[in-house]
């Protein structure tokens, strides 16, 4: 990515997802039904095309405003992204129930063909270009991040607590609808309580300007680790109270969630040269997300195994110490400054 301009690659990623739209409006039109595998490939076509848009502006953040507002777009795009997560399952229900479904794929032909023309319209100073060939060598993630030991660090952190932090995405609903026999009606609700604190921990940091990027960062980590064992705690010593307990926590960890991404993205941008921003970022989401699947399949084995009280104690005590190990001792040789 970083030897193309990054205004073309979004331009292209998103001009692609409008033709793939089309395509298969005219495919959905012409066959009403046995269209699955149609509808799979436009979503793994969307999931693709998003991904390249996303990296693109994130590495461009530093080429559409200055170094002092880096933080503050960072915030303003997390919040919106939160609030469109809140607003869009009620849109679409509420589309769906009085429009056919091909004028559904026309209405995101038109919202994507009007993020295209913003996309356009928006100023990018050029980025430099890394003309040099270099041979394909070994599909290492890390590779890209050697130069930056901090950002590499603060990714292997985030690998770690993505790990423990799975236990409440996966088992809450589990533990509501399996062991605890609510409907999946209170589990959805007591999920989306997540999106609710996610929109006040973005409008929070938003309004924060941080002296010390590196320092909130790491307070994030203490605080997500330790929030997680209070979870444990809580199971433990108030089971009658496990509903309001998950809900409590969802919104916690919305907030923290929120008051996080934004400021991490901006230590990103302000320590990695512009011409190594997009295989950074490449190298951060990919990573970031490697372990998940494996801990989704680890705490599905587990939970139908263990008391669910036991197993979120344990995992709350295992993020405490990874958070005490990475950040307090193996953290204290990396240089930090900013």
């Amino acid at each position: 990515m970083d030897s193309y301009q990054r205004k073309h690659v979004a331009l292209i990623a998103e001009g692609v997802l409008i033709l793939t739209l089309i395509m298969y409006f005219f495919v959905f039109e012409l066959f009403h039904t046995n269209i699955l595998i149609s509808a799979i490939i436009v979503v793994c076509l969307n999931n693709i095309t998003a991904r390249f848009f996303t990296i693109s502006y994130l590495s461009s953040t530093p080429q559409i405003v200055t170094s002092e507002h880096i933080q503050k777009l960072n915030s303003i795009e997390s919040t919106a992204a939160t609030v469109s997560s809140i607003l869009a399952p009620a849109i679409a229900g509420f589309l769906f129930g009085i429009m056919d479904f091909k004028w559904m794929i026309v209405l995101q032909i038109i919202t994507e063909t009007l993020t295209l023309i913003l996309t356009i319209a928006t100023h990018f100073d050029s980025n430099p270009i890394d003309k040099t060939k270099k041979k394909i060598q070994n599909l290492n993630i890390f590779k890209s991040l050697n130069k930056y030991p901090m950002v590499l660090f603060f990714l292997i952190v985030t690998m770690c607590l993505n790990i423990t932090s799975t236990a409440l995405v996966i088992c809450m609903p589990y533990v509501v609808i399996h062991i605890l026999k609510y409907s999946t009606t209170i589990s959805g609700n007591i999920e989306g309580v997540y999106s609710v604190g996610a929109l006040i921990g973005g409008i929070i940091i938003t309004m924060i300007n941080l002296k010390s990027t590196f320092g909130f960062i790491r307070s994030m980590y203490w605080a997500t680790s330790t929030q997680l064992l209070i979870l444990g705690l809580m199971l433990f010593t108030l089971p009658r109270y496990v509903l309001f307990i998950f809900t409590f926590f969802e919104f916690v960890i919305g907030v923290l969630d929120a008051m996080s991404q934004p400021p991490m993205f901006t230590y990103i941008q302000k320590t990695v040269p512009e011409r190594d921003l997009g295989k950074v970022n490449t190298s951060m989401y990919t990573a970031a997300q490697i372990l998940t699947p494996i801990a989704v399949f680890i705490f599905s084995v587990v939970f139908s195994k263990i008391n669910y009280q036991m197993i979120f104690f344990i995992n709350g005590v295992v993020s405490l110490l990874l958070t005490f190990l990475l950040l307090e001792i193996v953290g204290k040789g990396i240089n930090k400054n900013e």
